[in-house]
């Protein structure tokens, strides 16, 4: 048995993982091929031929370009990619959309940190989700450039607003709010109700009541520079941390709790916040469920002497916290953050921590080109991001 590190899916001692390379290898090698001149082909016409040729849907082919784009402005990931053929071509593009939000002199500093958070540093450690490098680009930016505030690199719309349509009695209200300040109404809304009650009547009691409402919500801010962090919301913009900055009522040291011992089972408030801080999500492999809404599990049970301190504790959600508790996943920590699961077919998975302290942060179409689509397309999303 081999005694290096690598992704759960590139397992060498497991006949699947060579399927998993040659698979991923020719569906990357046949776009590769395909694609290979197209910034002078007309964008549309090409769409079509590959449309005939391949028998995938536009979406699928424009998933392709944008991937192969990766590639091109991306060097170091393309040599990781060409010797591994680790990564699908939908996690490449939307890695792609990410890093377009930059300055392009910028991409440079984003390639190597991708290479560098893409690199397993476990046996079986599980691939984090494209979504979650596609987060954490966005963290990157707003490191590089203080003033970015980016965008959504999903869905379509960034402007924030409010509409309302009365008819037949009832009223449909559709919206889109700044992470922050949904977070801000979600919490509020969630301090009324108690969780006794919906979250329609909380809104009805909310616009009855004439007291103000105090809700308690933690953003996490690193000592030696970079962006905040919020819960459910992700890395802010430099604006939303200095505006919630001037808000913040109390500031706790999380430096303090990370070997601190607690004699009893449930955690202090501090050593809860400081789990959420590193673990983001719910540690189970695959599981998004953000942290601040997840139980605050021993690895090792406390009734069998589990410690309650941080290299013990990780967030999990009820479904999962109960599958490990009735024995069908087993777990394991070590002090880095990273949890080795077992479950039914007895083969390790690693899952890192993905939150800011587990981070090591430094401190018209017509007649138009491929080319002039993308480099249209990529100025759009920085637009964007401006």
């Amino acid at each position: 048995m081999t005694n290096t590190v690598f992704y759960s899916h590139q397992d060498p001692d497991n006949p699947e993982s060579a399927n998993n390379f040659e698979f991923t290898m020719l569906i990357h090698q046949r776009w590769a091929m395909l694609l290979v001149n197209r910034d002078s082909q007309d964008a549309d016409s090409l769409i079509v031929e590959l449309k005939r040729i391949t028998g995938q849907s536009p979406h699928s082919i424009r998933q392709a370009v944008t991937a192969m784009e990766a590639m091109d402005n991306l060097p170091r990931l393309r040599l990781v990619q060409e010797n591994h053929y680790f990564l699908s071509i939908a996690f490449l593009a939307r890695i792609m959309e990410a890093v377009a939000q930059a300055d392009p002199a910028h991409w440079e500093i984003l390639d190597a940190r991708l290479v560098d958070r893409l690199t397993p540093r476990s046996r079986g450690e599980l691939l984090p989700e494209a979504g979650v490098i596609a987060r954490l680009i966005t963290m990157w930016i707003k490191e590089l450039e203080p003033g970015t505030v980016t965008r959504r690199t999903r869905g379509s719309g960034t402007e924030e607003f409010l509409s309302f349509r009365h008819e037949d009695g009832f009223t449909e209200i559709r919206g889109l709010l700044s992470g922050v300040e949904g977070r801000r109404f979600h919490s509020a809304l969630e301090k009324i109700s108690k969780g006794k009650k919906s979250l329609v009547e909380a809104l009805r009691e909310f616009l009855d009541t004439r007291a103000p409402i105090r809700v308690v919500q933690y953003v996490y801010t690193p000592l030696t520079g970079g962006v905040s962090w919020m819960p459910q919301v992700g890395y802010l913009s430099r604006q939303d941390s200095q505006r919630l900055g001037g808000m913040v009522e109390r500031t706790v040291p999380l430096d303090e709790v990370a070997t601190r011992i607690e004699s009893g089972y449930t955690p202090s408030p501090v050593l809860r916040a400081y789990v959420i801080a590193r673990d983001a999500t719910c540690r189970h492999p695959g599981c998004t469920v953000s942290a601040d809404l997840c139980d605050i599990d021993h690895v090792i049970p406390f009734q069998q002497g589990g410690p309650t301190v941080a290299w013990n504790l990780q967030a999990l959600c009820r479904h999962h916290h109960n599958m490990k508790s009735d024995g069908r996943f087993r777990a394991t920590m070590d002090c880095l953050g990273d949890v080795r699961w077992i479950g039914p077919c007895n083969v390790e998975m690693s899952s890192r921590a993905q939150g800011p302290l587990a981070q090591e942060m430094p401190t018209g179409r017509w007649g138009q080109t491929m080319r002039a689509r993308m480099d249209r397309r990529f100025a759009v999303i920085r637009a964007g991001a401006i």
